[in-house]
């Protein structure tokens, strides 16, 4: 079971990694409006979770997990 903020942060990549490949954080804090530091944080979580990829300056995408 996930947090609120996973999904929202999980639904949110999913919804713009559909019109990119990669998602960027700032994109990402754009869309959520929270500042990019935030994004970075949560990223670096949900890398760790195994539920995205994450390489710093080229965005995130999503893990079949």
């Amino acid at each position: 079971m996930h947090t609120q903020a996973v999904e929202d942060y999980l639904k949110n990549i999913y919804e713009l990694q559909a019109s990119a490949e990669k998602v960027s954080t700032t994109g990402l804090a754009e869309r959520l409006g929270v500042a990019p530091a935030s994004v970075t944080g949560m990223v670096k979580k949900l890398a760790a979770m195994k539920l995205l990829k994450h390489e710093p300056y080229h965005g995130v995408l999503l893990t079949k997990a």
